[in-house]
């Protein structure tokens, strides 16, 4: 299991434009190969600020299947018009271990 997360900075008088872009474009990203989960927060502090956390089975599947799959290219077409600037992206994995 790997956990993006996207801090996304979005144009100035832009943000709720991109929230109804992003909802209408989150089932292309929920349904694409190995997505997990899916879920939005907005900074509380800086409303023009984001963080998207998207759970992925594995790395590949957001790095290299998700961008070449047509959901993948139809969500960043519908998402992209919206950003500030490029969006800092991390990947996290878990370090929990199941003890057998």
């Amino acid at each position: 299991m790997v956990v993006e997360q996207a801090y996304l900075r979005i144009a100035d008088g832009r943000e709720n434009d991109f929230e109804e872009a992003f909802r209408a474009a989150k089932p292309l990203l929920a349904q694409a190969q190995g997505c997990t989960s899916v879920e939005l927060f907005r900074d509380a502090e800086h409303r023009s600020t984001y963080l998207l956390r998207v759970g992925w089975e594995r790395l590949e599947d957001h790095l290299v299947v998700f961008p070449a799959s047509d959901g993948g290219k139809r969500f960043a077409e519908q998402v992209a018009g919206f950003f500030a600037d490029e969006a800092e992206v991390r990947h996290f994995e878990s370090t929990d271990r199941d003890v057998a």
